[in-house]
């Protein structure tokens, strides 16, 4: 797909999105929690959202941690259009802006911190991105980023969407672009993109999916000891990556 058609996709896709939220009181997702538990202190701190969809997370941030400076920045032109909607009912440090993760318009060391989540596997050439998540990094930036992993009961979706030769949708209505990822190949395209793996954990382990039942019976969304939720890391859907510019 072209890139104007790649955005009037997403467009209709976040428009399709926000028309569901009208009704919905929960907007941060399980991703966003474990994101939120690994941040540090932000106040003070420059910090980019990359894939800010329509906003949710970056009001939440910037309520949160008042004395940042917060910009949130998304490809589709409908999201962040919800967003400043969103944001104009708000008294907060923040800014949303359209821009392309691929090529971000930002100099090169403007963030102390970069923050994504379950974006990676969304955009066309996810190392483009990532070495742009780098660039804009300061020397000894910090960055979470989040991402799905299919090391899972998913690898029977993918197998099936093969079967049928249908695009693969990974939950929530199909997606313009929608990559297939493994834990390892993300930490590789991490690393390789400049940036410095230096913890990685998961959650919402999908163990098998069947016919006529519904994923969720099938599911543990997390483990809280510390042992058991190192042991199958290895198997949960969604990947929390953070570290540092290397």
């Amino acid at each position: 797909m072209e890139t104007k058609e790649i955005r009037a996709a997403y467009n209709r896709w976040h428009q399709d999105k926000a028309a569901e939220e009208l009704v919905q009181t929960e907007v941060v997702y399980p991703w966003h929690h474990t994101v939120a538990r690994l941040l540090p202190n932000l106040n003070g701190a420059s910090v980019l959202e990359i894939g800010c969809g329509r906003g949710d997370f970056s009001l939440w941030l910037a309520q949160k941690y008042p004395l940042a400076v917060i910009t949130g920045i998304d490809f589709s032109d409908a999201a962040v259009a919800v967003a400043l909607a969103k944001l104009s009912r708000q008294n907060v440090n923040l800014r949303f802006l359209v821009d392309d993760a691929e090529n971000l318009s930002f100099p090169t060391a403007t963030f102390d911190h970069v923050i994504s989540c379950e974006c990676l596997e969304h955009v066309p050439h996810p190392e483009k991105m990532v070495r742009e998540m780098a660039r804009v990094l300061k020397p000894g930036g910090r960055f979470i980023l989040t991402t799905e992993n299919y090391f899972n009961g998913m690898l029977l979706a993918r197998l099936n969407s093969w079967l049928k030769s249908e695009p693969f949708d990974s939950g929530g209505s199909l997606q313009p672009v929608e990559h297939f990822f493994l834990w390892w190949r993300v930490k590789k395209i991490l690393e390789r993109g400049g940036l410095r793996v230096e913890h990685m954990e998961s959650n919402h382990f999908q163990w098998l999916l069947l016919p006529r039942t519904a994923p969720s019976k099938l599911c543990t969304e997390d483990f809280t000891g510390s042992f058991w939720k190192r042991v199958f890391r290895p198997f949960g859907r969604h990947f929390t990556y953070r570290g540092s510019r290397a």
